[in-house]
């Protein structure tokens, strides 16, 4: 039998006994009554002791049984309440609705099987309420501790509810993407269109791999997983999680990349050094010559110049793989960022291209080895140049914001295709190149602890961006 500890108020001693009678006919519970008659210390009580039932007077002198129950729920209370009234009235009966009363007698009507029925129905509401409340915190909870975006959206892909990590990850709120919704995010126009192919087919699952821009710009690549729901009484909805991936591609891809210029510089050492041991001995045969046979020079100087340039492309393979043997110390990064500035303004010049430079005033301690940081910078600006070699209104950017460097230019662009090829060792789009600058660039940076990130499209640019280690 189930003990139900029961709180009465009533103002009528007469009226309590005869709803005490009432309860003892009910066999189907073991009450713990206790009575009250008056509003003040029916207050006193639910304020210090949990009921699991309040039986309350509509009429409690110069206060209002709803008033009553009005205060227990703004307390946070959630035990079952039923109202007692001397008369029907409906629209006492509405208000008790309004407030969350569970149920409403009249005292006159009142007889041990309608009293029965009416606690065993508050109970049971009071269960179900009590477990939608604990399913609702769950939900919630999740909803807030969540480290990805999980969502709730209609069929038009508009957020019905998401979790709190949406702006820690994109920078947006719910109310900022109600036009579009998750359309608004997603950058890649292939995605938007089967993501709503799949609405319309009403498919169960959907995952997909996409690129979303983020309201400071920032792209990102995250792996979003939606599920088509049918509701039984209310429109059809999608529900799902954007999982942000960024971090894991780019790592995945330094992991792959240093592991490429590992094996390569290795071959290449052993290569370089096969080389030069033949190149060493036509050098010396040159010197050779030049001083005994005048006639023969010009061939010879020929031979001289090719036989330098393959030393300087060697000797820039080397430097491609030695990055591990690097020493480090403290310097200012806007004081050897503006000597390697310095030496690119003259070429930047003479080919017409503004240089727009905005840096820091105060100093920016970091650790570097100056000579292979200035290369990789370098290296960078030179690019932008190239890039620039046709454009009349040239601009390169190189500007500080935060822990990360901007080197941008308005040229045309990278395409997609080829941003994943330009840090490979040996590609390159230039005739007259090896393909070992950006690669060496990368593998310097890296070496720094810097991170090195591309943001470009053809037609709009192209923007390096250096995120520099924590001071």
């Amino acid at each position: 039998m189930r003990k139900i500890k029961l709180l009465l108020v009533e103002d009528d001693e007469e009226d309590f006994e005869l709803f005490e009678e009432t309860l003892d006919e009910i066999e189907t519970f073991e009450f713990e009554t206790t009575w009250v008659s008056s509003y003040k210390k029916a207050l006193e009580k639910i304020t210090d002791e949990n009921f699991d039932l309040l039986v309350v007077d509509y009429l409690l002198g110069a206060y209002s049984g709803l008033e009553l129950c009005k205060k227990f729920r703004d307390m946070g209370k959630i035990a079952p309440i039923i109202l007692l009234t001397g008369k029907g009235d409906s629209e006492v009966d509405r208000q008790a609705s309004e407030i969350g009363v569970n149920d409403y007698l009249v005292k006159r009507d009142i007889k041990a099987p309608e009293l029965e029925r009416s606690i065993r129905y508050s109970m049971k509401n009071h269960e179900i309420i009590l477990a939608l409340k604990v399913s609702e915190s769950k939900y919630r909870a999740v909803l807030k501790q969540s480290q990805d975006i999980l969502f709730i959206a209609d069929t038009n892909c508009n957020i019905l509810n998401v979790s709190h990590s949406l702006k820690a990850i994109t920078g947006y709120k719910k109310e900022e993407l109600q036009k579009e919704g998750l359309l608004a995010l997603i950058q890649d126009e292939e995605v938007k269109v089967k993501l709503k192919k799949h609405l319309s087919d009403k498919k169960a699952v959907i995952k997909q791999s996409a690129t979303i821009r983020c309201k400071n710009g920032e792209l990102k690549s995250v792996l979003i997983t939606c599920n088509y729901q049918q509701a039984f009484t209310e429109d059809d909805f999608v529900h799902g999680v954007i999982i942000d991936k960024t971090e894991e591609i780019k790592a995945l891809q330094s992991r792959l990349v240093n592991e490429k210029l590992e094996s390569t510089a290795r071959f290449m050492r052993t290569l370089a050094h096969e080389v030069r041991n033949p190149l060493s001995n036509i050098s010396l045969a040159i010197e050779g010559m030049e001083a005994e046979e005048e006639e023969v020079s010009p061939y010879l100087s020929i031979i001289k110049r090719n036989s330098g340039r393959i030393d300087s492309i060697i000797s820039k393979v080397l430097n491609s793989s030695q990055i591990e043997t690097m020493a480090f110390e403290p310097m200012d990064l806007i004081d050897v960022l503006r000597k390697v500035i310095e030496n690119i303004e003259d070429k930047a010049h003479l080919k017409g291209i503004e240089l727009v430079v905005n840096l820091p005033q105060k100093p920016l301690p970091v650790n570097l080895n100056e000579e292979q940081f200035s290369l990789a910078i370098s290296n960078l600006l030179v690019n932008a140049v190239e890039a620039l070699d046709k454009n009349k209104d040239g601009i390169i950017r190189v500007s500080i914001e935060g822990n990360k460097l901007y080197i941008s230019d308005n040229g045309p662009g990278i395409s997609k295709e080829d941003q994943g090829l330009i840090f490979e060792p040996y590609y390159t789009r230039k005739t007259n190149g090896v393909g070992l600058g950006l690669a060496s660039t990368l593998g310097i940076l890296k070496a720094h602890q810097i991170n090195l990130e591309l943001d470009s499209d053809l037609g709009l640019g192209a923007t390096f961006i250096l995120t520099l280690p924590a001071a």
